[in-house]
């Protein structure tokens, strides 16, 4: 392309070199001079090969054409056979990164580790992906241990505010089943008062049931002398009324 582009600037310089001739109209007149170099004033048909390669692949990062255009040898064909090359292989580590990041075995991982070897072009290239892959191993497991250790430690934050909460509510609960053994001691003291008060009480009613008793038994007793004091009374009163008024004897 640069050839071509060359061979059109060489093929336009004669012509533009070249004298213009006035027009017959104004060249009577005088009114019109002829100039050389109007190959000066006309457009530059440089080609840049870096603007061509920022608009093949447009997605590319700020100096990653300008570096693999000088390692290409600043060769245009070269330089897009090795991005696309680069491309590739950035896809096919995005995508064993993936599969790695989803494993759950070693075996896993091995079988990844032989496709991605698979593909090597040659030594030097398996042993660049081997390392590439080992570093990929290394950070996925360093990735989920940390992740393992802050679920980990999450755990045992959660863990740790469920025990406090547990230890408060049991000194709650403590404090409450001092304090019903209290209520329940003190209430044992006033069940004992009431039992001795009702022993008392017992005690008072047998007593004073037997003091009925031997009450009833005086009263009987008094009752049954006073009948008899009674009955010898009316015994003594007929008596006297017999002696009172005896009739007159009769023979």
């Amino acid at each position: 392309m640069a050839a071509a582009v060359a061979y059109r600037k060489r093929s336009a310089s004669p012509f533009l070199d070249e004298v213009v001739p006035a027009p017959p109209h104004l060249a009577k007149r005088g009114r019109f001079s002829p100039c050389r170099g109007v190959a000066a004033a006309a457009p530059s048909l440089a080609f840049d090969p870096l603007d061509a390669l920022r608009r093949i692949f447009p997605d590319a990062g700020p100096g990653e054409v300008e570096a693999c255009f000088a390692a290409s040898g600043r060769n245009v064909h070269a330089t897009v056979e090795a991005f696309r090359a680069r491309q590739r292989q950035a896809k096919e580590r995005e995508a064993a990164a993936a599969r790695v990041a989803a494993a759950s075995s070693v075996e896993e991982c091995a079988g990844v580790l032989v496709e991605h070897l698979s593909a090597a072009a040659d030594a030097a290239d398996a042993t660049t992906r081997a390392s590439w892959f080992l570093k990929l191993v290394e950070g996925a497991v360093a990735k989920r241990s940390a992740a393992e250790v802050a679920a980990l430690r999450e755990e045992n934050t959660a863990l740790a505010a469920r025990a406090e909460a547990a230890e408060r509510d049991n000194g709650v609960l403590r404090r409450g089943v001092a304090a019903q053994h209290r209520r329940q001691e003190e209430l044992e003291r006033e069940n004992g008062v009431l039992k001795r008060g009702v022993a008392v009480l017992h005690r008072r009613q047998e007593e004073a049931e037997r003091a009925a008793e031997e009450m009833r038994k005086k009263v009987a007793e008094l009752a049954a002398a006073n009948y008899a004091l009674s009955v010898q009374a009316r015994a003594g009163a007929d008596s006297c009324r017999f002696q009172a008024f005896r009739g007159p004897d009769v023979f």
